[in-house]
């Protein structure tokens, strides 16, 4: 679609609106649109008497130029015998047929054809006339079709008669260059011809017949080419009638003798290819016609959905068979992805009241509707005469965004969603309604007193009667005092106006916008194609093009400027936010119904599946995420303007827009500059803090101080409730899919981040200064406690952030750095009401985001065990219990946690616990005791014991509750058992014999006692420093040696003691006539008689002399010769003594 011209509006941006004027009889516009509105594409009327007739809610007025004088002439000199019909379509063309002659003349100037040469010619000036074929049947405009050929900017024209001839212009300035070819229909009459654009023309006839007429060319002669679409056999009511190899001729219906054709409508699809619906009598067909095929997608029977509707609807509770009620469909318009079809129905057993309904039908699918989608009962009816049914049956429909127009010759009927139906009715003798459509999203008709009228809404409740007051200067008088969504400028734009004029992305992606808004679903969709093609190989990025458009269009939606305010410079392009209302809080309420419809338009166009990443306050974030942020901004805005009036906030303003480009002036307050920007909401918010804080370190007096952070909380809190409630609700809504959230997880609010652009840093000071500049300098108990209530209220908007932050980024690397930000963040908010033991309040925060080092203190401080057990259920999944027994732990709090063993039994925790001391055997063991499991106690205290490095006191205590658990358990192998536990604690009072003094020698603490190993006990027995040390003590030393694993070791440390024991003596004797008197008073001989007397084994425990004597520590020894006779005969005694026993 060739979309390049330039603007004749020049000097007036597209994106300005046609101003919606005051309702008078009289309108005074400006000039240059006088000038111009022949080649205006919004087509408004530049008569001066427009209003026709009116309705308190509606008006009609006349549309666009003045009938060209030719058809004044053919209206007003018609025969009164001669049919006259008329036919508007929505390429800019509109056509009157009178007899024979067929008048042709352009009301509205394609975009498309602006720029070309044509634009310069006489042709918009023209009525052109056309003859149609002979016929003995009255022709209808209704089987004419004028349109423009691809390529050409001449309009070419298909006329047929209703007994089938078809005549065809190549163009229609050239009245003696036509086609005609004959097309046999054996016998039926033609009933409409429909615009299938750049594939031809679809003809019906009223008994069904379906037929495909396209112009070719070839060889620089233009020929016809006919298909008929051919239809299974009794598509209609099942019954099939004779038919030719060509057409099909009329079928049996279920309510009639003869099925008639109610309507053909064309949808366009993308790709050239068109979606063509049948609507005749009670059936409905749907194909697919393109260039290659024509398909049938499917037939569905209607009768019984639209009976039983209006059954259940109406007469459900009547006793009368449903069968008796007669139904009709009338016409047939698209929606979306549905068809609706304007039905009637009648009971005659009852009453003659005809009701009406609009039935919705899905129909984008290949499946055939089986029941009624929606079901809308208008609230109109009519009088069934069975001799003038057609009174009753004869009413069309038009589709305008979320408005109906129900017509027929005489009347309009709007009917708007929650509203009355409002009648327009034509009462002027001779004067009929012939055509209706839609242009500009505007529904305009065909009088045939009046020519081209529109219909529009009167919005003006208050008529200021402007006009009346300067008649001679142009006024817009737009004004409304309800929040409607007309108020929006929007509404008013041309979308081709804006598509030709702006060819960046930015500016063809509102086009689409608007073209979406006014249910142009081909043109917006040939947009979206050509800017942003689908590219499924593609992998989604951060940062792409539609990204940056979405996200710039969304802000420049946010911030556009009023309307309909005149303190605002005309030079500011009026945007897609704009708003007709005068009042800022209104302003802000047509921004975010704006919002709403940007984002409907994303999902329905699928640009919202295609949105992946951007860049926002330095971190990458899901752009679906960044407008759920844009939506939330334009709460707050309503939020604070809903403040009541305020010197603290107006300075906080005053402050947060001195360096905006924009500033007060023409009248505009300061508050109209702030609300504007929806965009720097947070800015006001951080003014306000900063303001809190300047009052605060100034000289201010504290009571004022204390009321200005209590004003300003509950500003802000307000603003933030708001939010929350907003973020809450749309969860689900901004939600980015898991594809997108696996590249980008990273969602952090803007009410929690830090920085310039986020409210994390003012919050966090408004914590601080609400409870060191509110709390602590107030007496008054009442304002004390609004302002702890504050402060939950400030830490729940801080936390709830974070958390939200952190749940985005759940299994990342950066989830623990952040967890552990969390939990110092949270520890850092909830410390004051901890130290202010504001228990409940605490509580109420610790709950909601599972502090359960607070709910501990918080326990333990009021001492409440029944609080404790209802968050150890309460908090069973969330590893509450756990923390528990970790608490006690760290708190050094062990006799709570053996007290919650002899009561866990009681609970449902007794499986935690049990995990959780089996990772901790020093205490599970107490667990173990209670439930009478002693030898798993027992066996659970000899290894904490045997491990136990620390305290030889903590060893001998396990080593003995473990003898004690063992002799309780009664088992088999207790006596071996109680044995190996005896002998470790013989080991322990070997190293409680140790003198302090000769532990402290070698650096032991003698308070704390660590547990000594056998090795190093045996040298603190035999050392030197040990000078009491005797035969016993080294006698201890021998007996250590059981405890030593290693042979080589303890045979090692076997004859260290023995040499250890020749040193303590001298062995320098002059008189040797008695060597074993003098052993006897020789340690080391001691130590022998002792072994001996104690272990009746002496000689065995004597390492081989020659081994003893090798060591170096005797070297002395070894030359001395008086040693070596009485260590000798030391031996031979020994020897001699052991023989003899």
């Amino acid at each position: 679609m060739d979309r390049s011209f330039t603007s004749p509006l020049r000097g007036k941006s597209p994106f300005s609106p046609r101003p919606r004027q005051n309702i008078s009889t009289k309108r005074v516009l400006p000039p240059s649109f006088r000038k111009s509105s022949r080649f205006s594409v919004s087509g408004k009327s530049t008569q001066s008497v427009q209003i026709i007739l009116s309705t308190p809610y509606n008006y009609v007025e006349r549309f666009g130029q003045p009938l060209p004088v030719l058809i004044t002439e053919a209206l007003t000199f018609a025969d009164r015998n001669t049919v006259v019909s008329a036919r508007i379509s929505k390429q800019g063309y509109a056509w009157v047929v009178c007899g024979r002659r067929l008048l042709i003349w352009q009301y509205r100037q394609s975009p498309v054809q602006l720029d070309t040469p044509q634009k310069k010619s006489g042709l918009l000036n023209q009525c052109f006339e056309l003859q149609l074929p002979q016929s003995d049947l009255a022709h209808r405009a209704e089987l004419v079709s004028v349109f423009v050929n691809s390529g050409s900017n001449t309009p070419s024209c298909f006329a047929v008669s209703p007994e089938g001839v078809v005549r065809y212009w190549p163009a229609i300035v050239h009245e003696g260059v036509s086609v005609e070819q004959h097309v046999n229909l054996q016998g039926q009459e033609c009933d409409s011809l429909t615009d299938v654009e750049g594939l031809g023309c679809i003809l019906a006839t009223t008994t069904c017949t379906v037929l495909l007429i396209q112009p070719q060319l070839s060889g620089g002669r233009h020929t016809l080419k006919f298909k008929t679409l051919k239809i299974p056999t009794g598509w209609l009511g099942g019954i099939s009638k004779r038919m030719s190899s060509l057409i099909f001729g009329p079928i049996a219906s279920e309510n009639s003798a003869e099925s008639g054709m109610v309507r053909v409508l064309s949808v366009s699809n993308s790709n050239d290819a068109w979606t063509v619906y049948v609507l005749a009598d009670h059936s409905l067909q749907k194909w697919h016609v393109s260039k290659d095929q024509e398909e049938l997608i499917f037939v569905a029977e209607l009768n019984r959905m639209v009976r039983d509707s209006f059954y259940s609807t109406l007469w459900k509770n009547c006793a009368e068979d449903q069968t008796q009620i007669n139904t009709w469909l009338l016409d047939i318009q698209s929606d979306k992805d549905s068809v609706i079809i304007l039905a009637a129905a009648v009971n005659l057993l009852i009453f003659r009241t005809v009701h009406y309904a609009m039935i919705s039908l899905q129909t984008n699918t290949n499946q055939t509707p089986t029941s009624v989608k929606d079901f809308l009962l208008l609230k109109m009816t009519d009088l069934y005469r069975e001799s003038n049914s057609s009174d009753a049956l004869s009413y069309r429909f038009l589709l305008c965004g979320t408005h109906a127009y129900l017509y027929n010759q005489k009347c309009i009927t709007v009917i708007k969603p929650q509203e009355e139906p409002d009648t327009l009715e034509f009462n002027t003798p001779q004067d009929f309604l012939l055509a209706g459509s839609i242009c500009v999203n505007t529904p305009i008709f065909f009088s045939r007193n009046h020519g081209l009228v529109a219909i529009s809404s009167n919005d003006m409740s208050n008529d200021l009667n402007l006009s009346a007051t300067c008649p001679n200067t142009p006024v817009d008088t737009s004004f409304s005092e309800n929040v409607v969504v007309n108020n929006l400028s929007i509404y008013n734009m041309d979308p081709d106006e804006i598509c030709s004029a702006y060819k960046d992305t930015l500016g063809q992606l509102k086009a689409a916008f608007i073209f979406q808004i006014k249910n142009q679903e081909h043109a917006y969709r040939e947009i979206l194609n050509e800017i942003f093609p689908l590219d499924t190989s593609k992998l989604p990025g951060i940062d792409s093009l539609l990204d940056k458009v979405v996200i710039m269009m969304c802000r420049d939606l946010l911030d556009d400027t009023p309307a309909g305010d005149p303190r605002w410079s005309k030079e500011t392009p009026l945007g897609l936010g704009s708003s007709y209302s005068m009042q800022v809080l209104h302003q802000l309420e047509d921004k975010q119904k704006a919002h709403s419809l940007f984002v409907k338009f994303l999902k329905e166009s699928g640009l919202w599946g295609q949105l992946a990443a951007s860049t926002v306050r330095n971190s990458t974030m899901a752009t679906v995420y960044v407008l759920g942020e844009l939506a939330e901004k334009i709460t707050a805005a309503i939020a604070l303007k809903n403040v009541p009036s305020s010197r603290t906030l107006e300075k906080a303003i005053e402050k947060a827009i001195a360096d905006w480009d924009t500033q007060p002036e023409n009248g505009l307050t300061h508050q109209d500059v702030f609300f504007r920007e929806v965009t720097r909401i947070h800015k006001g918010v951080q003014e306000l803090v900063n303001y809190c804080e300047d009052v605060s370190h100034s000289n201010t007096n504290p009571p004022q101080i204390v009321e200005i952070i209590h004003e300003s909380n509950d500003m802000v809190l307000g603003m933030f409730r708001e939010v929350l409630k907003c973020r809450e609700a749309n969860s689900a809504h901004y939600k980015p899919s898991e594809t997108i959230a696996a590249i980008a997880p990273d969602f952090l609010p803007w009410t929690a981040a830090g920085g310039s652009e986020g409210l994390f840093d003012s919050l966090s000071q408004m914590h601080y200064l609400t409870y060191n500049y509110g709390v602590l300098l107030t007496n008054n108990e009442r304002l004390k406690n609004d302002l702890f209530d504050h402060l939950v209220a400030i830490t729940d908007v801080l936390l709830d952030g974070r958390k939200c932050h952190l749940e985005s980024m759940k299994n990342t690397p950066l989830e623990g750095i952040l967890y552990k930000q969390y939990c110092a963040d949270r520890q850092k908010f909830m410390k004051y009401f901890l130290q202010e033991k504001e228990w409940e309040r605490s509580a109420k925060l610790a709950e909601k985001y599972l502090d359960f080092d607070t709910l501990m203190v918080i326990c333990e401080s009021t001492g409440n065990q029944r609080r404790l057990d209802d968050y150890l259920e309460r908090f069973s999944n969330s590893g509450f219990s756990e923390h528990v027994y970790n608490w006690f732990l760290k708190e050094n709090k062990q006799g709570k946690l053996i007290d919650m063993c002899k009561h866990v039994g009681k609970t449902k925790n007794i499986q935690k616990l049990t995990n959780f001391l089996s990772d901790h055997p020093s205490l599970s063991w107490m667990q173990d005791v209670f439930d009478k499991r002693y030898n798993h106690a027992a066996d659970t205290l000899q290894k904490l014991a045997t491990e136990e490095t620390e305290s030889v006191t903590r060893q001998k205590t396990m080593f003995s509750l473990c003898k004690l658990a063992k002799l309780a358990s009664g088992g088999h192998d207790c006596e071996s058992y109680v044995r190996n536990v005896g002998a470790r604690l013989d080991l322990i009072a070997y190293q409680e014999d140790v003198p302090d003094y000769v532990l402290q020698q070698f650096g032991y603490d003698t308070v704390h006692i660590r547990v000594i190993p056998p090795k190093d006990l045996i040298t603190l027995y035999t050392c030197k420093e040990f000078r009491e040390a005797g035969e016993l003590e080294f006698k201890k030393a021998l007996d250590l040696l059981a405890f030593v694993d290693d042979d080589e070791l303890r045979q090692e440390l076997s004859l260290k003691i023995w040499r250890c024991a020749l040193l303590r003596d001298l062995w320098d004797h002059k008189n040797l006539d008695s060597p074993l008197e003098i052993l006897q008073n020789k340690l080391f001989f001691k130590l022998v008689d002792l072994a001996m007397i104690l272990d009746g084994d002496g000689w065995n425990l004597l390492p081989p002399l020659d081994t003893l004597l090798d060591d170096d520590s005797l070297k002395d020894l070894q030359n001395n010769t008086n040693f070596q006779f009485l260590i000798k005969t030391g031996y031979e005694h020994i020897y001699r003594t052991q023989t003899v026993e």
